[in-house]
């Protein structure tokens, strides 16, 4: 596992900052971001295990064993770093798909077209009866109806740009027409 594709990934990207910024500088960069982050996760698990006995102590209080909630609630550092690292994680992820979208859209509507024209013509030129041969089309032009609901319309934000846009042009042609 010490060589698959993300820590060969790494390897580079680690390599090639080396090379930009120098390997002490980085280091130093990396250590610092090390030592902030544990800080960080420290206190968000002091947090939790404060949190944690405050509502042991109130369903105990009213008589509720909340004993495994309690223990679940309460994080070691090292856990809320893992979580920390994992939202962040997350976070570009959706940040670069988000990006990737725009570019990769056009793309897969002229995949998603092609495969079903393919099938469509597939569906055509089988042998089968004239019925099963309708079904078939049906239940095709269904999942292609459905799967171009999945990528839609434009969203209303583009919808209401445009209507902002035309309800300022006509008032300026009233402004227009005033003068």
């Amino acid at each position: 596992a010490a060589d698959d594709l993300l820590s060969r990934l790494g390897r580079t990207s680690w390599e090639a900052l080396e090379s930009w910024v120098g390997p002490q500088a980085l280091r130093l960069v990396a250590e610092s971001l090390a030592t902030t982050l544990w800080i960080v996760s420290s206190g968000i698990s002091a947090a939790l295990t404060t949190l944690s006995k405050i509502l042991g102590v109130l369903l105990a209080a009213s008589g509720i064993s909340g004993d495994r909630l309690v223990g679940a609630a309460a994080l070691g550092p090292g856990e809320v770093q893992r979580v920390l690292l994992w939202g962040l994680a997350a976070l570009v992820g959706s940040w670069l798909l988000s990006r990737l979208r725009g570019l990769l859209l056009p793309a897969l509507r002229w995949v998603k077209l092609c495969c079903f024209l393919g099938a469509f013509l597939h569906v055509a030129a089988s042998q089968e009866s004239p019925t099963v041969q309708a079904g078939m089309l049906l239940g095709l032009w269904v999942l292609y109806a459905l799967l171009g609901r999945l990528v839609g319309s434009p969203g209303p934000s583009t919808q209401l740009d445009a209507t902002v846009r035309n309800l300022e042009w006509k008032v300026e042609e009233l402004w227009r027409q005033q003068k």
